[in-house]
């Protein structure tokens, strides 16, 4: 067999299809993976609706889409040293060149030529797929492919509680996607003493109880930085998060945030966003962080060791579970708000 199935942008504009394309062969220092799971990112959303300006200016059809990933090693490439057939991996989704002024002072995660699986080159959702060496993460052979295939994910989560101490701090998290999701759990895992949960729908409302949060406001229903206040006896929180790429999110967790807090913001917001800096920041003595991917590998690890101790278990983050060839259902329930993680399986 030299072909296979894979979800591909095949041109320009909304909309995937599902084609048939070679197998890859791997280089001298890469791996091709059996993909034994693959899940939806919001990048993923966004590359399917074009509705975004990176995606007009730097994805160049036909390219297979997807940078989440569990496979199982099939082949290695002459040069590799570090995994062999039979391994299940996970893929560090950016690409690094490992020599750029960056990479040497350690911070891969913002090489200063990075690429994206399923963006620059082809990614997972496929039956197959190549991965240099240098970006594979071996796996326990333990670890359920469903979760295998998150820990991409949760590492931005990863990354984000532990930019601060959150151990016995008051936390609020705006945000309902996965991300936030995952972060709640993590919080709960890292003692944080109150986590707050800002969000919208009412599938997210239900998912951040699941996952550990002591007070979950509904953003449509109440003032966020009002309740806030009202839950912290008007102090405000230790630590702000932003997850949900929410300009408005931004402004209002700043708000809620007591003087001498710490804000870490993850999400992306599509517009330029107004906030008071003399009040909201300077004045009140805050320390905003900015966070970007994971580090890698220190988010790697801290990311395996959460999971395998059992006090972060993010299942009941995964709401879909589908077959690849049923990848329009994944990306209509999170186009939709009605998802927590797609998981599809070749």
């Amino acid at each position: 067999m030299d072909a296979m199935k894979a979800v591909r942008k095949m041109k320009e504009g909304p909309g995937l299809d599902i084609a048939m394309t070679g197998i890859p062969v791997p280089g001298e220092h890469e791996v091709l993976v059996k993909i034994r799971a693959c899940s939806l990112c919001g990048t993923d959303v966004h590359i399917y609706n074009w509705d975004h300006p990176w995606s007009e200016g730097r994805i160049v059809p036909p390219r297979t889409i997807g940078h989440e990933v569990c496979g199982e090693v099939v082949e290695v490439g002459s040069g590799v040293t570090l995994v062999q057939e039979g391994d299940m991996v996970s893929a560090e989704s950016h690409i690094f060149d490992g020599i750029c002024m960056q990479c040497r002072m350690g911070n891969m995660h913002i090489c200063s030529n990075l690429r994206f699986f399923g963006v620059d080159v082809d990614g997972f959702f496929a039956e197959y797929a190549v991965m240099p060496e240098a970006n594979t993460w071996k796996n326990p052979p333990d670890m359920p492919v469903e979760i295998a295939t998150l820990q991409e994910s949760i590492g931005n989560s990863v990354y984000t509680v532990f930019s601060h101490d959150v151990t016995a701090k008051t936390v609020a998290v705006f945000g309902g996607g996965p991300t936030a999701l995952f972060a709640i759990g993590i919080l709960r895992a890292a003692g944080a003493a109150s986590i707050i949960n800002v969000t919208g729908s009412q599938l997210h409302l239900d998912l951040s109880r699941k996952m550990g949060a002591d007070s979950v406001i509904n953003r449509h229903e109440s003032d966020p930085v009002h309740e806030i206040l009202e839950i912290t006896g008007g102090q405000g929180v230790d630590v702000f998060l932003e997850m949900s790429g929410s300009g408005n999110a931004i402004k209002q967790g700043l708000k809620a945030l007591r003087p001498g807090g710490r804000a870490s913001i993850l999400g992306l917001p599509t517009k330029d966003v107004c906030i008071d800096i003399s009040r909201d920041l300077v004045m009140k003595d805050i320390t905003v962080r900015g966070i970007y991917g994971r580090r890698i590998w220190d988010t790697w690890l801290t990311t395996s060791r959460l999971l395998s101790t059992g006090k972060f278990d993010p299942t009941p983050v995964i709401t879909h579970r589908i077959k690849l060839d049923d990848f329009e259902k994944g990306f209509e329930a999170m186009r939709s708000g009605e998802a927590g993680k797609v998981v599809m399986f070749p």
